[in-house]
């Protein structure tokens, strides 16, 4: 799952080519993109279980 973690990092929140240099601003743009992902599935999941209420 680990891996799977680092392939959605690295193809959707463009972690492959970093615009950002200095290890503090790669470390803060790491961070952000690894929340947003966090938050993404977190949303996704929510959606899901009204689906499911409301189909039921």
């Amino acid at each position: 799952s680990v891996e799977r973690t680092f392939s959605r990092l690295k193809e959707h929140l463009n972690l492959e080519n970093l615009t950002v240099m200095g290890a503090k601003k790669v470390k803060t743009h790491l961070l952000l993109s690894s929340i947003s992902l966090i938050a993404a599935r977190i949303a996704a999941e929510k959606i899901k279980l009204q689906n499911q209420t409301l189909a039921a």
